[in-house]
């Protein structure tokens, strides 16, 4: 709306500009003539004015055209410097994905080592970036996964990288994942930049869901194994509701967690077992995950589009990571936070292969 009014205050501007010339031009020819009259020059009864009214149609259009096309060219030119002020910051800022292969600790086999980043080349911050990683070309979309929900602020000339390499161990896939980011400018503009790395304008663009097509599943088969906490996730769930005694739940519950040994599990499946899984997993620390539950209905089958999309969580599943087990449910309920949780030593400084 800022940027309308200002075209039309530039465009009248131009317009007044273009009227008060000609205006300034018709007095300076009025006056001319009658000073030639006061001094004799000529005279009113001798002055002889023949029309051509072909003539003055023809010139009147080509002085009007002449006028407009001024007008339009000072108009555009305007337009042109407005639009590149506009985008001036969001078109320097950034975000990509990097895979290199590393050799594992004791030399047998490679590791593929990923990173998130994210760049803001301009010479002023930016508010609010979220990123968001994708599969198969944007068919299969991970969230941020251990880059935070929202990033407050990227400063200028800044770049952060976020690893995710333990969490990509869940996904076999031969190309580069991709990611996408929106951010917000100095001007309060939301822009996003695709996977593509192409910019555009999304300001006014509101959040809202959608069906997920049958394609989108959370976790695609050759992906369901130990080392995918969104598959791991969707076990537990499973056992909640079918065994919650059985030898299944008891394989999938972290080593490093306690008191389940005194967990209420019909409590726990009046509690949870009919939540569902949000479609991401975040990564706080690189082998702590939290997944949250909802228990709304009316939401399943569905994801979020755009940003700002509220979610009320019923619940957090909070799941620890080891190179020999994969991923392992520590706890249901309220989320846990990475510090609170003790790892056997060198669990955490363990080189992954």
């Amino acid at each position: 709306m800022e940027d309308k009014n200002r075209r039309k205050s530039i465009a009248l501007t131009v317009c007044l500009i273009v009227v008060g010339i000609l205006v300034a031009a018709a007095l300076m020819c009025i006056g001319v003539f009658a000073i030639l009259m006061c001094t004799g020059i000529i005279s009113v009864k001798h002055l002889l004015i023949s029309f051509n009214w072909q003539w003055d149609f023809w010139t009147c259009l080509e002085a009007i055209g002449t006028i407009g096309a001024t007008t339009v060219a000072l108009f555009g030119l305007n337009l042109k410097e407005t639009r590149e002020k506009r985008w001036a910051v969001a078109k320097m800022v950034s975000s990509w994905i990097s895979e290199d292969s590393k050799p594992n600790a004791d030399g047998t086999a490679y590791v593929r080592k990923v990173i998130i980043h994210v760049n803001n080349e301009s010479d002023e911050p930016v508010y609010d970036v979220e990123v968001n990683t994708t599969l198969d070309n944007g068919k299969h979309w991970l969230g941020p996964l251990s880059a935070p929900d929202i990033i407050r602020v990227l400063p200028a000339h800044r770049e952060l990288q976020f690893d995710i390499t333990i969490p990509m161990l869940g996904y076999r896939h031969m190309d580069t994942p991709q990611v996408a980011c929106t951010f917000v400018d100095p001007n309060g503009r939301v822009w996003e930049r695709n996977i593509d790395g192409k910019l555009r304008d999304c300001s006014k663009e509101k959040p809202h869901w959608v069906d997920q097509q049958d394609d989108e599943l959370p976790v695609k088969g050759e992906d369901f194994t130990p080392f995918n906490s969104m598959a791991v996730c969707l076990m537990f769930l499973n056992a909640l509701n079918k065994d919650p005694n059985g030898e299944a739940m008891r394989a999938l519950i972290s080593p490093q967690a306690t008191g389940w040994e005194k967990v209420d599990w019909d409590e726990l499946k009046r509690d949870y077992g009919n939540c569902v899984p949000t479609s991401n997993a975040r990564f706080p620390a690189p082998h702590v995950a939290v997944i949250l539950l909802v228990a709304d209905e009316s939401l399943q089958g569905k994801k979020a589009e755009g940003r700002g999309m509220t979610i009320n969580a019923a619940a957090a599943v909070t799941l620890t990571f080891s190179q020999e087990q994969g991923w392992r449910v520590f706890g249901i309920g309220g989320r846990v936070l990475p510090e609170d949780i003790l790892f056997p030593e060198g669990t955490l400084t363990q080189e992954l292969g």
